[in-house]
């Protein structure tokens, strides 16, 4: 089943690279220019002064990279007084909202082409079928193996072996935009220190496959979609768990109302309609990557409330089960708040 894959809000999946706020890039009038040391030295290199100048380059990462607060941001200076064009020097050149002054958390890339890694996706489809098929709640103890192995089987023997997804097609290098992520507390409506991360944006396409392979009498009678030629009865489980994960986090969101919150009930309310409206064999909704809360990472929507609070009491054991989760992370851009990591997918 070939599948459109389209970004409804920034996404990012990150490589675990990050880029230093002191060495690696420098901010200028609306964007980031990410640095070719490579380059630089060599440039350096040719200077009547090379010694002196390479010296004073590493001194200033060095001293900044311990913290002196008083050698902070001195790159763009030093390339500045030294005539060094730093955007000739510029390995990719990306726009931002406002300037930022914290290490860049990378997004995930084949060459210098952002991607969504099949992984990603079929670990948000994963955990919907585990809520599909979730019928029954356990003590917590009689908790062996990994989560689902008493639905799809034993690790290696999986049925979910025979769904296969893709990666997506590489995204254009030029669709990387830089996004400031904050963590908003509901309860208190302030916000925690800004994360930088480098995010697909919005309204990015790119196209991506679902391949079942499993024989007709191979696998049980519960897994259908598991079939050859059955894939698009997936799309409409995923948008069950989605729906329905929306409907909490609007729920919480109205019982906690407020200016921050505003723009994303706006959000969520319209991402319902179009859920609901969905085609059940042509389009789902899925969300990836970083920002997601507790109920987009679990099968917390099949759980009652007495259950619930038993598994936040056993795995948090400061947080309040009455209120939780009681942070959500967004996009701050401008005056707008922005919900990260929602795509839609639509075969083809």
């Amino acid at each position: 089943m070939k599948l459109e894959l389209e970004v409804l809000t920034a996404v990012n999946i990150g490589s675990g690279d990050v880029l230093s706020q002191f060495s690696d890039y420098v901010y200028d009038n609306g964007f980031v220019y990410y640095l070719d040391h490579d380059r630089l030295l060599q440039e350096l290199a040719t200077k009547p002064n090379c010694d002196e100048m390479i010296d004073q380059f590493v001194m200033i990462v060095q001293n900044q990279a311990k913290g002196n607060t008083q050698d902070r941001f001195k790159l763009k200076s030093f390339l500045e007084e030294n005539r060094l064009d730093y955007k000739k020097y510029a390995l990719r050149k990306i726009p931002v909202s406002e300037e930022i002054k914290e290490q860049i958390q990378l997004h995930i890339k084949s060459g210098n082409q952002p991607y969504i890694p099949g992984s990603s996706l079929k670990g948000a489809i994963r955990t919907a079928l585990i809520s599909h098929f979730f019928s029954a709640e356990k003590n917590l103890k009689d908790g062996k193996g990994y989560i689902g192995e008493d639905i799809f089987g034993k690790y290696g023997d999986d049925v979910l072996k025979h769904l296969l997804v893709s990666d997506t097609m590489p995204f254009p290098e030029d669709e990387l935009r830089i996004a400031i992520f904050y963590k908003i507390n509901l309860k208190t409506k302030k916000t925690d220190i800004p994360v930088i991360k480098e995010v697909i944006k919005r309204g990015s396409v790119s196209s991506f496959s679902i391949k079942t392979n499993a024989k007709n009498g191979e696998i049980r009678e519960k897994f259908p979609f598991l079939v050859e030629g059955n894939e698009k009865t997936l799309l409409g489980i995923i948008n069950n768990y989605t729906q329905k994960n929306i409907e909490i986090e609007l729920n919480h969101l109205q019982h906690n109302h407020g200016e921050v919150t505003k723009d994303l009930e706006e959000f969520y309310s319209r991402l319902l309609q179009a859920v609901t409206q969905a085609e059940p064999a042509k389009e789902a909704y899925l969300r990836i990557g970083s920002g997601k809360t507790y109920y987009d990472n679990t099968i917390a929507q099949k759980f009652s409330d007495d259950f619930l609070h038993q598994v936040i009491k056993h795995n948090y054991k400061k947080a309040d089960p009455n209120f939780f989760p009681k942070t959500r992370m967004v996009i701050i851009d401008g005056s707008s708040k922005i919900v990260p990591g929602w795509v839609k997918i639509t075969k083809s």
